[in-house]
């Protein structure tokens, strides 16, 4: 089978590393076009396309792929299938109708549910206690295809967007030859999607916004939700901090909400419901540390809290 991958962000190399490795030949990967970075804002090739360009794999950026940009570049690859894992773009009727066995998307959550950019964000955001990931048949809408197969996966009360991205892509490493296989034979049918309907947009810096007056778990669940591109954050003075880990205490004294309070070398803030423990931070301007040797620097601790 000649497939294309199509994919961008660091989430999506490990599928296409699986995919190298089968019986199968990846004739195309397609990604996002490089984007402007750093501080330099130098133009950097996106994960995908630097993986597949250490591999020695035909790499194409197009900032949209229609029907005139098919047949110029990828038509002549003669691809039976494509394979999308995270790639950023809609794709068109037109496009979708040129490969034998279709456009196979791998999606990070239990379709209908959380249709949409950030499935597992929203997900840990949501509280849910089960996600797991669904490859479909692309169509026209977003994330509105037939399933192939869907496979769950069990949410934890410490999963983060990273880990659970991690174990989701083990889960979607082990099952994409049988689904390769079983769509090529026929065994699997896809079945149109049924249930609960919800979406998980785009996640922006507002919705990891810590609020103290919020209940333990909500905080921690919007920490938990933080990955590497994004993290929850909360303001004190008038700088802003990054907040990456947290966890529960046992506390007895009662801390106003936002309050920060040392004990045992152990950073509480007061919230809703009793207080947490911050464990990691990034403070404005600074590097990744323990919450510790950030409070350590400030002179004056007697009166330190988070707005």
């Amino acid at each position: 089978m000649k497939i294309l991958f199509l994919g961008t962000p660091d989430s999506a190399v490990p599928i296409l590393e699986k995919l190298i490795t089968t019986q199968h030949q990846v004739v195309g990967v397609i990604t996002q076009p490089a984007r402007k970075s750093g501080r330099g804002l130098d133009l950097k090739d996106s994960a995908v396309s630097e993986f597949a360009k250490q591999k020695g794999l035909k790499v194409f950026s197009p900032e949209k792929i229609d029907r005139e940009y098919f047949a110029q570049n990828l038509k002549s690859l003669d691809a039976d299938m494509a394979i999308v894992v995270a790639f950023g773009q809609i794709l068109r009727k037109e496009v979708l109708a040129e490969l034998k066995f279709g456009w196979i998307n791998i999606h990070y959550s239990l379709l209908p549910k959380f249709r949409g950019a950030a499935p597992v964000q929203r997900a840990i955001l949501q509280g849910e206690r089960e996600t797991g990931i669904s490859f479909f048949a692309i169509e026209e809408g977003l994330d509105t295809g037939p399933i192939i197969k869907s496979y769950p996966y069990q949410l934890s009360d410490s999963a983060t967007t990273d880990s659970v991205l991690q174990e989701l892509n083990v889960l979607a490493t082990q099952k994409i030859e049988d689904i390769i296989t079983g769509i090529e034979n026929g065994s699997f049918e896809p079945v149109k999607q049924s249930g609960e309907v919800s979406t998980a947009p785009k996640i922006n810096e507002m919705d990891l916004r810590i609020d103290w007056n919020d209940l333990s778990s909500e905080i921690s669940r919007r920490v938990r939700a933080g990955s590497k591109r994004l993290n929850a954050w909360t303001i004190i003075g008038e700088s802003k901090i990054k907040i990456l880990s947290i966890s529960e205490n046992s506390l007895e004294d009662q801390i106003a909400h936002g309050q920060i309070k040392v004990v045992n070398k152990f950073v509480n803030v007061g919230c809703k419901s009793g207080s947490l423990i911050i464990n990691e931070v990034i403070p404005e301007g600074k590097k990744q540390m323990d919450a510790i040797s950030w409070i350590n620097g400030f002179q004056d601790k007697s009166d330190l809290k988070f707005s």
